[in-house]
């Protein structure tokens, strides 16, 4: 993530990219002009710098030459959905934090087109996750939150008016956090013990927003009381067992955990996609249903797209496309050889290793 000040944007120039804040909000979108009387309505509201690709998208250019076009088309159409998605998300955030009130047909809207482009790109979706290189924002993190329990809810047969229902509650699950104060929310380093407990209330605060203030119907708001729940009793905010919970909650739970171990935070670097199936998968039967978890896990990129891997033969690769149904068996292509293996039909062929994406591109 880069900070991009006030200062260093000159007057009369379109932007060239979306600005956002700190949690993710879009502050000045991208063609907008920079005028003085923009700057000073800025700088009246306190803000003198943005932060750069909240989305994590601007990343995903850097891999596009490996890709087929067909891929490349898929990604800018998932692209145009996800980035409306969250301009309309943030927006009704932000007019949440403000004014105490939401539009709840853009939420309806929102997870209609989700559930909708899923349904036409789900692999890009999930092979997306592991080159976004996301930082840990709350807005993208509710958007990506309900991806993912798109995706297993479409696992486990809900039909689509049932999908959209899940997307709203995963939308919705973090709502509470509009009522934390900044100084917790936006913290940098670790919570004291008492943060911890005022960042705790955004259940129970988020949870009376859904039920009291927006009058939505218990399946959509019970995500936000009881995502941080437990399956032996030791979640908050209530500390009940697994089996009372809604099946929004315990998908919630699961999808919540994946997708905040795999986001960037000052304190903590990001688990690639395969650490964090392996976390998953050691805290199963204590904390997460082993079932509803192995679910997930068979359903999500283990590789996503673009993924920089050594094989069994030794031959370093990029991850160029994934199969359905077969997460441990991408398609790879060796850039120094020019040539593409086929996980799926060269069976002997394994990953050996996973490369960070921070360390040297594969030539």
């Amino acid at each position: 993530m880069k900070k991009l000040y006030l200062a260093q944007i000159p007057n009369g120039e379109p932007l060239h990219e979306d600005l956002f804040n700190s949690n993710g909000a879009i502050l000045v979108p991208k063609g907008k002009i920079m005028t003085p009387r923009l700057r000073q309505q800025l700088l009246r509201s306190n803000i003198e710098y943005f932060w750069l690709d909240a989305t994590g998208f601007n990343e995903v250019d850097h891999y596009l030459e490996h890709f087929e076009m067909e891929t490349v088309k898929e990604i800018e159409e998932v692209r145009k959905v996800y980035t409306e998605s969250v301009k309309s998300i943030s927006n009704e955030f932000e007019r949440m934090r403000k004014i105490g009130n939401l539009d709840k047909k853009v939420i309806e809207e929102t997870a209609h087109e989700l559930v909708e482009s899923i349904g036409r790109h789900q692999q890009v979706y999930l092979g997306l996750e592991g080159i976004r290189r996301k930082d840990f924002y709350t807005y993208i993190h509710s958007i990506d939150v309900a991806v993912f329990m798109i995706v297993l809810g479409k696992s486990l047969k809900l039909d689509r008016k049932q999908q959209e229902r899940a997307a709203m509650s995963g939308l919705l699950h973090d709502i509470g956090k509009t009522r934390i104060h900044d100084n917790i929310l936006l913290k940098p380093t670790r919570l004291t013990d008492e943060e911890m407990r005022v960042m705790q209330e955004h259940s129970r605060i988020g949870h009376e927003i859904l039920t009291k203030e927006l009058r939505y119907p218990a399946d959509i708001a019970c995500a936000a009381l009881e995502h941080h729940e437990r399956m032996d009793g030791t979640g908050y905010p209530h500390g009940v067992t697994w089996e009372k919970l809604h099946l929004h909650s315990k998908m919630a739970a699961v999808c919540d955990i994946y997708d905040a171990i795999t986001g960037e935070r000052v304190y903590k670097k990001a688990m690639l996609p395969h650490e964090a199936v392996e976390f998953l998968m050691t805290i199963v039967d204590k904390h997460l249903d082993r079932s509803l978890t192995t679910q997930f896990v068979r359903n999500i990129s283990v590789y996503p797209l673009g993924t920089r891997v050594t094989l069994n033969n030794q031959e370093e690769g990029i991850v160029v496309r994934l199969h359905d149904g077969y997460p441990t068996r991408p398609v790879v292509k060796v850039p120094r050889k020019g040539t593409v293996r086929d996980l799926l039909i060269e069976q002997t062929i394994m990953i050996e290793r996973v490369h960070d994406p921070r360390e040297a591109a594969v030539g």
